[in-house]
């Protein structure tokens, strides 16, 4: 669920364990691993109409970040909990409330056949969501207020020695429901939050309304000054999301657009932001280049589908990254969801899901929205039951992508020079590792067979500590689990 790094190769690992006949959240597990993955102490925490909503270390001690229901107050209460690393006893300091009326809160319920849900109106986590900067300077807790005429957000920012910075609340005018969330983040300088999301127009989901793109995107800048906000629009193309990133050169939106529809993708659009302004500096659409849509689908085809300007569909964003250089890179995969109904010999209907974890997207952008290189990298993966394994998780170090995924003994040559990462069963997959170089060719390898463990590990989570050039992947078997400590 989270993790924090000690700074000197030592990890703390925050995870979530199930019981009981539903399947429900029981508790947490917290262990703490030097740098040579050696448990250096761990803590049963039990949940209690609570919940954990982050973790960080500071100077030798563990902070975790706590949501609890106060029933008697009717409240949502947040607190910190706090340990030294070496001991793990952990004691409590209340930091706020939030009355519960002023929160949104999920409803389901059915009448006859049809289900009625409020779901689609709370943009995130009503019991908040809590990002850390970059650095575990300051701490956001974010908020959709309740308040179905306009859109209502609170931002309540603590500083890493858990010292309120500001408490703001500010509004779009516009149906809470026809405004959505993107993304957000925090500068490690102030603390400043920066608030992205996609505001439609004439109280309607429709993309176009009188030949005109419906929505526009609404950034903000909070904290302890204030809130300032800007506006802009998409260029008359679709963008169904941007995902926002910051360094000192300045605030970027990043993301996929489509002069057909917001469902299809024609490539990568760049807007820099100034950071005190909140004007757009520069705006840049990168087209997806020929030798891209060969690398998908081979030459004779993606020429064809370049020359005929086709886009692509299912593209599911996963990781933006941004380094100290100021290069700017994006993942992201070809994600849909099919159901196969069919009748049994007794004449019932049985129905299953099937999740499919296809091609992935990497590319890399310049500080001025210059597209360096992107490339396909071939994956047909699909599974009905565990979604853990599948999908992939990146790092960058050096100048260099690395790609993690799962994946069977045999690669799949394609027409073209071109090969496919292929579907194996869970516990005999490899876990390769893609390297992406500074000019964008590739190369793969597999870092450990199935022959070699008896794991498969978890790709769609895998944690990075940038500070560390480092990721870590849990594998599970039964109830035996292992941690996998890569350093780049």
């Amino acid at each position: 669920m989270y993790t924090a790094s000690d700074g000197v190769g030592g990890v703390i690992l925050l995870r979530q364990f199930l019981g009981g006949l539903t399947k429900s959240p029981k508790g947490y597990y917290l262990e703490y691993f030097d740098k040579n993955l050696n448990l250096i102490g761990s803590k049963e925490m039990e949940i209690d109409d609570s919940s954990i909503k982050n973790v960080f270390i500071k100077e030798g001690k563990i902070h975790v970040i706590e949501y609890r229901r106060n029933r008697e107050n009717n409240t949502n209460d947040y607190n910190v909990l706090s340990a030294n690393l070496n001991d793990l006893n952990f004691t409590s300091k209340h930091l706020f409330s939030i009355d519960r009326k002023d929160v949104k809160k999920p409803f389901f319920f059915a009448i006859g056949l049809i289900p009625i849900t409020n779901s689609g109106q709370i943009d995130h986590d009503p019991t908040g969501e809590v990002i850390l900067s970059e650095n575990n300077k300051f701490a956001v807790f974010n908020f959709d207020v309740k308040d179905d005429g306009k859109e209502t957000q609170r931002v309540i920012v603590y500083n890493d020695n858990l010292e309120q910075v500001f408490d703001k609340t500010f509004s779009e005018e516009v149906k809470d429901k026809y405004f959505q969330y993107n993304s957000i983040t925090v500068s490690d300088e102030d603390g400043s939050v920066y608030f992205l999301g996609k505001a439609y127009k004439n109280n309607s989901f429709k993309d176009k309304v009188k030949g005109e793109i419906n929505y526009a995107y609404k950034l903000y800048k909070v904290n302890a000054e204030g809130v300032q906000s800007n506006t802009f629009e998409t260029q008359n193309n679709y963008i169904n999301s941007l995902g926002i990133m910051l360094n000192e050169k300045g605030v970027f939106c990043i993301g996929a657009y489509s002069e057909k529809n917001s469902d299809d993708f024609k490539g990568v659009a760049y807007f820099k932001v100034n950071p005190s302004s909140l004007t757009i500096e520069d705006s840049k659409l990168n087209p997806f280049p020929e030798q891209f849509m060969i690398d998908k689908y081979g030459e004779k085809k993606g020429k064809r589908k370049k020359s005929k300007n086709k886009e692509l569909p299912f593209l599911t964003y996963k990781d933006f990254i941004i380094t100290n250089q100021g290069d700017i890179y994006f993942n992201a995969e070809e994600f849909f969801i099919t159901t196969h109904t069919s009748m049994n010999a007794n004449g019932g209907m049985t129905t299953r899901t099937v999740y499919h974890y296809n091609d992935i997207y990497t590319c890399k952008l310049n500080t001025e929205g210059e597209l360096q290189w992107i490339r396909t990298i071939n994956k047909k993966q699909s599974t009905s039951g565990n979604l853990d394994y599948l999908s992939f998780s990146s790092a960058v170090a050096n100048g260099k992508m690395y790609i993690f995924l799962n994946g069977a003994d045999s690669v799949k040559k394609l027409r073209d020079d071109r090969i496919q990462f292929k579907q194996e069963r869970t516990k005999k997959m490899n876990l390769y590792v893609i390297e992406v170089k500074p000019d964008g060719s590739f190369n793969y390898e597999i870092l450990i067979s199935d022959d070699d463990s008896k794991m498969t590990y978890k790709t769609k989570y895998g944690v990075r500590f940038n500070d560390l050039n480092t990721i870590i992947f849990e594998g599970n078997k039964d109830k035996n689990k292992q941690i996998l400590k890569l350093t780049i």
